[in-house]
This record gives structure tokens, C-alpha cells and sequence, in this order.
């Protein structure tokens, strides 16, 4: 309000007080006066804030804006913004005044513009003062990797770690953990047989080796309040030392199920009635042949186990032997047993036919075994076994 405002205001409320004063009294013959308030509107304002400061959201290190509109008012409008932090008990001023504007640079860093800050501003002309509406101040942001209080971890190998991300702010729309291998060179985890969680706000690493050794982080994408998302790359790490240990426990299979199978089953040959008996009539046995493409023995590295190995580095043996006793190997199309061989089945460079007999089925036996980069072979009771059967052709003992 101008100085000249002020003197009209004082001059209206002297008259209004000489007015009172010398009021007639109905009846003693003297005049009635009126007057008109003819500079109430001079001291009316009709400032309006049309825009509000809204609630807004972005991620730690980032900056916002915060803004607001207003409509009317006498003479120049003036902007007082203020700011309330969480632990602070009152409104105080923040940033320049007399901007529509309010920057926030930097948020979540430090004690400057932490999660949950409230800002407003007050606005101002020569009549009159409004405050606006606060508005909350949301930081997407990594607040810890739990367990908390360990950095280092130094564990044997085969020892199972876990760590989980916590965050403040939106809810996460992606995690992914990543591992050092070199200066700035940063590279995604990927689920397999001992990481888990690669993509989820918990890591899980189970069966250590010492190739997992090294720093891991997180990296979270949120979303923001104007539908679009930003991503954070944590600066809490947790490093993993692990120690070679002397391995003396032998892989073993997960929950096999040893089986029998039959290959070739019965079949009788179907010839016209004109043919003569020779051409109908097989030779009373048979033999199968697995194909080297023949992945049907192939196993899993996801049911191998081993208390220091990860599943993916075990190796897997495998030999065909008789199903009686003595239980004697196998011989290939070459003539090299097929016992102690290395790999899958389908992986053998030649098939491998097993022969029937003259007087009854024949039976062979697949054994598979493990061993672990420590040397430490499967146990014998725990080597997990297929039995196969080949069925005999029958000879037709009639004719019409």
C-alpha cells in the first residue's frame, strides 16, 4: 500500500470519528448528514493465485520447479517462497524473491532438499497478502542395500549371500544389479544356476566360487510425477572375497529318479497275402540304435549339484554297460567302450547300437556320474542309472 493510500485511509476514518462526534439528536431541530465511503474499494485487493505449487517427484541429485500464477492485486505483486524440511518445526524463506519460480536443485543430496519437504509461497501486493497451498516434495531414491552395517564380505566358497535394495519415493519399476569387472566397466547380472534375483529387488548368490568375488550394485528406475521415469545407479556397493577351501564332499544329483525304458517294442510286419512266409518273416532279434543327435539321455545342469562347484562347471560322465552281471562296458561301431565318456549322450560323434537277443529281451544299463573342479566324483550308491530294455522281434509261429 502507497503512502498516499495510507493518508486517504486516515482521512476516512477521521471524518467517520468527527461524524460521531457531532452527530444531531433526532428532535433538537438540527440537520441529519450522510456521507459516502468513497475510497473502499482503494483499500480492497482483488489478488488471486489461479496456480497453486504442486506436489512434483524426480530423483535424488535431480532438480524441480516449483511454480505458481496469480491474477489481480494493485501495484507490484510480490513472491515469498518458504520451505519446511521434516525436521523442521516451522516455515522459514527459501530461494529469490519475487520470482514465479522456484527452483530446487540437487534434491536428496544432503539436508538441503530431503524426502517429504514442504514449500509454499506467499504473495503480496500494496493491499493485501496470500499464501498458497503447499506442496510436498517426493525424492526417488536408493536408501540402502540390506543386510546394513557390512561392506566387505570375506566367505569360503559354496557359502549363499544375500542383499536387498531399499528405496523411498515412488514405488521401483525396474532393478537391475550389476558387477564390476574393470575401471567404469559395469556389466548387468543375468540369472543362472547360482544368481537369482538379478532383475528383483533382492539378490540372492548361492554356492559361491571364486569367480563370483568382486563389487556388486543396483541400479532402480522409478517413475515420475509427470509419467515419464528416471533411474538411479546406487553408490552403497557390497564386495565379496571368496576364499578357495579344500573340497572333499562329491557332487550328486538332485532328487533322481533312476528309470526303465523300452526301446523298439514288439512289432509285427504286415505283408499282402501273396507274399511268400521268407518275405514276411523277420530274424527272431532286433537292435536299437541311438542316434548321435539323440538328446533323450541329455540331463539338465539344473538338477547337478555340488557344495562348492556351480551346477553350469560340473562335468557330467556318462558309460553304457550290460544290465547283468559282470555289467561289462559297452562297445561302440568303432570298438571303444562306451564307459567313462565325457558330456551328453547326443554329443558322441557316432550312434551307438544296442543289440537284442535270440532267446529274450536284453538289457543295458545308463550310468550317469559327476565330478567337481575339485576331482571329487559322484558316489557310487548316487550315480543315477537308466535302464533300458530292448525288446526281442517275434517270429511267426503261424500262417492262414
Amino acid at each position: 500500500m502507497s503512502k498516499n493510500d495510507d493518508d486517504i485511509c486516515r482521512m476516512i476514518l477521521l471524518c467517520l470519528l468527527l461524524f460521531l462526534m457531532v452527530k444531531p439528536i433526532s428532535g433538537l431541530g438540527l440537520s441529519r448528514y450522510s456521507y459516502r465511503d468513497e475510497y473502499k474499494a482503494a483499500c480492497t485487493s482483488t489478488l488471486k493465485i489461479v496456480l497453486q505449487p504442486s506436489g512434483t517427484t524426480d530423483c535424488k541429485g535431480n532438480k524441480v520447479t516449483f511454480s505458481t500464477g496469480t491474477e489481480g492485486g494493485t501495484g507490484k505483486i510480490h513472491y515469498l517462497w518458504k520451505r519446511k524440511r521434516p525436521t523442521d518445526s516451522t516455515f522459514s524463506e527459501f530461494g529469490a524473491a519475487d520470482s514465479v519460480k522456484l527452483p530446487v536443485y540437487n534434491i536428496g543430496v544432503g539436508k538441503e532438499a530431503p524426502q517429504g519437504t514442504l514449500y509454499q509461497v506467499i504473495v503480496s501486493d500494496q493491499t493485501g497478502m496470500l499464501i498458497s497451498e503447499s506442496a510436498l516434495l517426493t525424492v526417488n531414491e536408493i536408501t540402502a542395500i540390506a543386510p546394513a552395517g557390512v561392506a566387505v564380505y570375506t566367505v569360503d566358497e559354496g557359502t549363499s549371500l544375500a542383499f536387498s535394495v531399499l528405496t523411498s519415493g515412488n514405488a521401483p519399476l525396474l532393478y537391475q544389479w550389476i558387477k564390476k569387472f574393470g575401471t567404469n566397466d559395469w556389466r548387468n547380472l543375468v540369472d543362472n544356476q547360482s544368481i537369482l534375483g538379478s532383475q528383483e529387488a533382492q539378490l540372492r548368490l548361492t554356492s559361491l566360487s571364486v569367480a563370483d568375488s568382486g563389487i556388486y550394485k543396483v541400479r532402480v528406475s522409478f517413475p515420475t510425477a509427470n509419467g515419464n521415469q528416471c533411474a538411479e545407479t546406487s553408490s552403497i556397493t557390497r564386495t565379496i572375497h571368496v576364499k578357495q577351501v579344500a573340497d572333499t564332499i562329491a557332487p550328486n544329483f538332485i532328487s533322481p529318479v533312476n528309470k526303465l525304458m523300452t526301446l523298439c517294442p514288439e512289432d509285427i510286419l504286415q505283408a499282402a497275402w501273396d507274399e511268400p512266409l521268407a518275405a514276411i518273416q523277420p530274424a527272431p532279434t532286433s537292435f536299437c540304435t541311438l542316434h548321435k543327435n539323440n538328446d533323450l539321455f541329455d540331463l539338465p545342469d539344473s538338477i547337478f549339484h555340488d557344495n562348492v562347484t556351480p551346477p553350469s562347471e560340473l562335468i557330467l560322465h556318462w558309460g553304457i554297460r550290460s544290465g547283468k552281471a559282470p555289467f561289462d562296458p559297452v562297445a561302440d561301431v568303432a570298438g571303444n567302450l562306451l564307459d567313462d565318456r565325457k558330456g551328453q549322450i547326443s554329443l558322441h560323434p557316432e550312434d551307438i547300437d544296442l543289440n537284442g537277443s535270440e532267446e529274450s529281451c536284453s538289457t543295458y544299463m545308463i550310468v550317469f556320474w559327476l565330478e567337481d573342479l575339485a576331482g571329487n566324483l559322484t558316489e557310487e550308491a548316487q550315480r543315477y542309472r537308466i535302464e533300458i530294455s530292448i525288446s526281442q522281434r517275434p517270429l511267426i509261429v503261424s500262417k492262414f
